[in-house]
Formats: C-alpha cells, sequence, structure tokens
C-alpha cells in the first residue's frame, strides 16, 4: 500500500524518502515566536521507515544531517 509522505520544515526533498520525525505526524502551526522560547539546539528524535529504528541499513544513526544524498542507503 502506497503512503503519502508526511510533511515537515525540519526534512525535505534532499533528504532520504525513508527520513522521518514525529513532528511529520503533528498538524500544528508553528508558532512565529518560537525563537524565543527555544533553544537552538535540535533534539528532534529521527528514525528510518526501512529499519523503524534510530539507525539506518547501513548501521549508521539517523538524522537530518546525515541522511542525504551520498549515503548508500539514501533514496530519492
Amino acid at each position: 500500500m502506497d503512503h503519502p509522505t508526511p510533511a515537515s520544515r525540519l526534512v525535505n526533498d534532499t533528504h532520504c524518502a525513508n527520513l522521518r520525525h514525529k513532528g511529520m505526524y503533528v498538524t500544528a502551526t508553528p508558532d512565529s515566536r518560537e525563537h524565543d522560547f527555544y533553544d537552538a539546539y535540535d533534539a528532534t528524535v529521527y528514525w528510518c521507515t526501512q529499519t523503524q529504528k534510530p539507525l539506518g541499513p547501513d548501521g549508521r544513526p539517523v538524522h537530518a544531517d546525515h541522511c542525504k544524498g551520498g549515503r548508500g542507503c539514501c533514496e530519492h
């Protein structure tokens, strides 16, 4: 069964199609003042839909910084 890819401002077309995070499944409008009360630190937890774990099929960690073209398991 084909499922639509959830939308995210953290994950875009440059990332692997299997990259997910919880925020992709929450329908909320971002607060325009979020920079006033959030750290710039990215504590987002990512997982791979192929492995259903925070590790990709290659055994390396899953993260928006790493799951892009050039990684052997990356799909677009």
